[in-house]
């Protein structure tokens, strides 16, 4: 049984089609499809019901997914413990992301502008604590519970319409005046769970006309008036299309938090001060700027 096998279950497991997921791992479909045979045969399980014309993954084939996949979650883990420990022999900070920010870009500058020593490398996930040692720092829109929690920037979230809109003359536009706005979200991210559950306080269920995790695509669609959508005030309106008028949205004011997080344990590691420092000045300089 080889790891690679196993791999290659995973992925038909979650497809159920051979021929799609050889697609997807640009290996032939023959192939794929003898590889799950024998490792069904090695193990004498089958893991798959089959006909002509489907796959369908049978009880013995669900059980086997849920334990190697967390079996090859350990090994991915082990793996990058690893690599982390290599790393640590060199100049380098990890800092991790919930999903893409027009920030990135900045932080990393001020970062090599005031610690230039330091090679910065990025990774994104999904949150969770028994990760996070894995990185030096998470920005994160909730603290995480058992790390320490620096809090970064409380920041309004502004409605933002065309310049061309009918809502445009507002200054402050009320929930109640979105339920027939066409709007644009971002994919799934913390912010837009953020949104979502505000307006499921007002009884009012956001069903996006649009969807879009590239922000120039967002404020462009905004500007040609095709919907309106949401933007932090702070942390994204240094990239906002000057044809987008931005209001305030009432009666509630609607906020989030951005926190910087890591373990405690991490503060032993080579530059890792310095970097928050660096961190913590640039958030200084972005709250200013507004």
């Amino acid at each position: 049984m080889r790891l690679l096998q196993l791999h290659y279950f995973i992925e038909v497991a979650e497809t159920e089609n051979v021929s799609q997921t050889a697609k997807k791992l640009h290996i032939s479909q023959p192939a794929l499809s003898r590889s799950i045979r024998e490792l069904e045969q090695e193990l004498g399980v089958e893991f798959f019901s089959r006909n002509k014309h489907s796959l369908e993954l049978n009880p013995q084939g669900k059980s086997f997914q849920h334990n190697i996949q967390k079996a090859l979650e350990m090994i991915d883990s082990a793996v990058i413990d690893a690599r982390r420990l290599n790393e640590l022999k060199a100049q380098s900070i990890t800092l991790r992301i919930q999903r893409t920010s027009p920030l990135i870009p900045e932080i990393i500058h001020h970062i090599k502008k005031l610690v230039p020593e330091v090679d910065i490398q990025l990774a994104q996930h999904g949150l969770g604590s028994d990760w996070l040692d894995r990185y030096d720092f998470e920005f994160s829109t909730h603290p995480i519970k058992g790390n320490e929690n620096i809090l970064l920037l409380a920041e309004e979230i502004l409605v933002a319409t065309s310049i061309n809109s009918e809502l445009s003359s507002f200054d402050t536009i009320k929930v109640e005046q979105l339920k027939e706005q066409k709007i644009i979200m971002t994919s799934p991210t913390p912010l837009r769970e953020i949104i979502e559950d505000h307006f499921k306080k007002s009884k009012i269920l956001i069903n996006p006309e649009f969807v879009t995790s590239d922000l120039s695509t967002l404020f462009g669609l905004i500007a040609e008036n095709i919907g309106i959508g949401f933007i932090p005030e702070r942390s994204w309106n240094t990239t906002v299309k000057p044809r987008i008028h931005l209001a305030h949205l009432g009666p509630n004011t609607l906020k989030r938090k951005l926190y910087l997080s890591y373990l405690p344990s991490l503060e032993e590691r080579k530059y890792h001060d310095s970097v928050k420092n660096a961190i913590l000045k640039y958030f200084e300089t972005l709250t200013t700027k507004i």
